[in-house]
């Protein structure tokens, strides 16, 4: 028996992979085994795609905290309901760890992280900062993974909005805020290693990217800063296909990753991305879990979605920002 999937790549899944997929295989006997893919939106067309061809090969996937609550989405899914199923979901998950249509895995801070070096009279501190290319010069990049709310709620945050008043997203007015920066926009990247890489080799001297990766390169040895000022509250989450040809093995695993609270401390010490699990904290150090989204200085420096906006709007800001992202 087995169980294919995709859940992040790079020093993401290499975590995971240590921490629970072998783990998992070593205590009941179900190989894993992973599909490499790229960014998220690459991973949502796929499923899409193999699921209107009746030729799904997947079983779990990652997928954002956003797309996996969009209508758009949710035939794509298995519908877990209230996770009974799941027992370790229930019993050691966070409050709102059963999402439904899948279940929250790492949250983290989706923010600007700037290289020190190119400024050594002081970095960015917020979103406007980050639009002033006068006070910080330099080639920027920012994400298109599929969640294009997250920039457009920074091009809010750049104009002036008060981060309680970013929902409803004023669309009109952070496209226009987003066609000043635009020029100085040098990559439009798919994935976190690939941020990671532009901030590496100086391609870019500031990214929106999520702090977990921030925190990988400053053990690295590069001169990385992350500001929590206006960062948006991101959060994997892990489904399992509609159709999986592995569903039994698939619920297994997810089951299986919650009941793990010192390898959820332990991710967490590695990359700085809060698992949900409730007993994790148990295993951490106090700096450590300073530097968690979920850290209380860092909490309300969040910008959170709302999700019943995006149920009701994804879909249609998607489409707009493809045709914006194309033009």
């Amino acid at each position: 028996m087995k169980v294919v999937l995709t859940a992040g790549t790079g020093v993401y899944y290499d975590a995971l992979k240590e921490l629970f997929y072998d783990p998992f295989t070593k205590e009941t006997g179900i190989e894993t085994v992973l599909v490499s893919t790229g960014g998220y939106s690459e991973v949502q067309t796929k499923v899409r795609a193999m699921s209107e061809a009746n030729n799904m090969e997947w079983d779990v996937f990652a997928t954002t905290y956003d797309t996996v609550r969009s209508p758009a989405f949710a035939n794509y899914v298995e519908d877990l309901g209230d996770c009974s199923e799941l027992p370790n979901v229930e019993s050691e998950g966070v409050d709102g760890s059963c999402l439904g249509k899948a279940v929250l895995w790492a949250a983290t801070g989706n923010g600007i992280a700037y290289d020190e070096s190119e400024f050594p009279n002081g970095g960015m501190k917020n979103w406007p900062d980050f639009w002033d290319v006068k006070a910080f010069p330099g080639p920027r990049a920012l994400p298109n993974f599929g969640s294009p709310w997250y920039v457009l709620s920074a091009a809010l945050l750049a104009d002036g909005a008060d981060p309680k008043d970013v929902y409803p997203l004023d669309v009109d007015r952070a496209f226009r805020k987003l066609d000043e920066l635009r020029p100085n926009i040098a990559v439009w990247w798919t994935s976190g290693d690939q941020a990671q890489q532009l901030l590496r080799t100086r391609e870019v001297v500031a990214t929106m990217v999520w702090n977990g990766r921030v925190a990988t390169l400053r053990k690295e040895g590069f001169p990385i800063s992350f500001v929590w000022n206006g960062a948006m509250l991101d959060a994997d989450a892990l489904g399992i296909t509609k159709g999986a040809p592995h569903k039994i093995a698939a619920m297994a695993l997810l089951n299986y990753i919650y009941a793990r609270p010192k390898a959820a401390a332990e991710f967490a010490k590695r990359l700085n991305y809060a698992i949900p699990n409730k007993h994790a904290d148990d295993f951490l150090d106090a700096d450590v879990a300073s530097n968690l989204p979920t850290a209380p200085e860092n909490w309300s420096k969040l910008v959170k979605s709302d999700a019943a906006w995006l149920a009701e709007n994804s879909q249609k800001l998607i489409e707009r920002w493809t045709a914006w992202i194309s033009g």
